[in-house]
C-alpha cells in the first residue's frame, strides 16, 4: 500500500515541475456491481450479482505529451466509498448454501490510483471535450458485511480482508475508458471501469467489480 501511495505521489510532484501540467480536483458518484461465480466441477456456474452506490474524491495530473497536440498523461489518487443494503432469499446448489438468504450491508473502502491516456480537442478558447482510457491499481483499506437472518435485528459483522473470515484480495486491477467536457476549468466526467483480477480468495470462487462513475472537477 505504501509503494502505491509513493509511486502516485511521485508521479504527482513530477507533474508539478511540467509546464505542461494541470492538476485538477474532482468527485463524484459510483454505480457498481459484484458478480460472483462459483464453479464445482463440470457442473453448470451459479451466479450471483450485488448493487452498489458511492462516492468518490481525489486529484490528478494531466500531463501534456510536447509535440502532440491534445494528447496527454493522467495520473490521480483518490479515495472511494461503496455501499450496499440489500435482502437475499438464498442461493443453495449441489447441496451447499452459497448465500444465505437474510440481509446483507456491505461497505468497501478503498485507494485508487488511476494512470490514463487522453485525448482532448478544443471546442472554444475556454472549452474542450477529451477521451481517456487506462489501467488502474486499487487497494482496499476496508471492506465489511453485515448480515442478519430474516426477521432478526441482530447483525453480524465480517470483516473480509483479515482473519479467519477472509475471503477478499486488498489488490485488485482495472481497466477503464470514458469521456468528458471542460467548461471555463469545470470538467463533467462519465467513466466505466471493469475489473482484471478475481476478489475472492476461495477455492471455486472468482468475483469481479464493474463501475460507472459520474463526476465533477475542477482545474486548478
Amino acid at each position: 500500500m505504501k509503494k502505491i501511495i509513493a509511486i502516485a505521489f511521485a508521479a504527482l510532484v513530477l507533474a508539478g515541475t511540467n509546464a505542461f501540467a494541470q492538476l485538477s480536483a474532482g468527485l463524484g458518484y459510483i454505480n457498481a456491481t459484484e458478480k460472483s461465480v462459483y464453479q464445482n466441477g463440470d457442473n453448470d456456474p451459479v451466479i450471483t450479482k450485488a448493487p452498489f452506490n458511492g462516492l468518490y474524491a481525489g486529484v490528478s495530473y494531466n500531463l501534456a505529451v510536447p509535440g502532440v497536440n491534445g494528447l496527454g498523461l493522467t495520473p490521480g489518487i483518490y479515495a472511494s466509498y461503496l455501499f450496499s443494503n440489500r435482502h437475499v432469499d438464498g442461493v443453495s446448489a449441489f447441496g451447499y448454501t452459497i448465500l444465505p438468504g437474510g440481509t446483507y450491508k456491505d461497505s468497501d473502502i478503498s485507494i485508487n490510483v488511476p494512470i490514463h491516456v487522453n485525448y482532448s480537442v478544443d471546442i472554444a478558447s475556454d472549452s474542450k471535450v477529451f477521451v481517456y482510457g487506462g489501467p488502474m491499481l486499487q487497494y482496499a483499506l476496508s471492506n465489511t458485511t453485515q448480515y442478519a437472518t430474516d426477521g432478526s435485528s441482530d447483525y453480524n459483522t465480517t470483516n473480509n480482508l483479515q482473519g479467519n473470515s477472509a475471503t477478499r484480495a486488498p489488490f485488485n486491477l482495472y481497466v477503464g475508458a470514458g469521456l468528458g467536457a471542460e467548461f471555463n476549468k469545470i470538467k463533467i466526467i462519465l467513466g466505466y471501469d471493469m475489473s482484471l483480477l478475481n476478489m475472492d480468495t476461495r477455492d471455486n470462487y472468482t468475483l469481479g467489480r464493474s463501475q460507472i462513475r459520474l463526476g465533477v472537477g475542477y482545474a486548478l
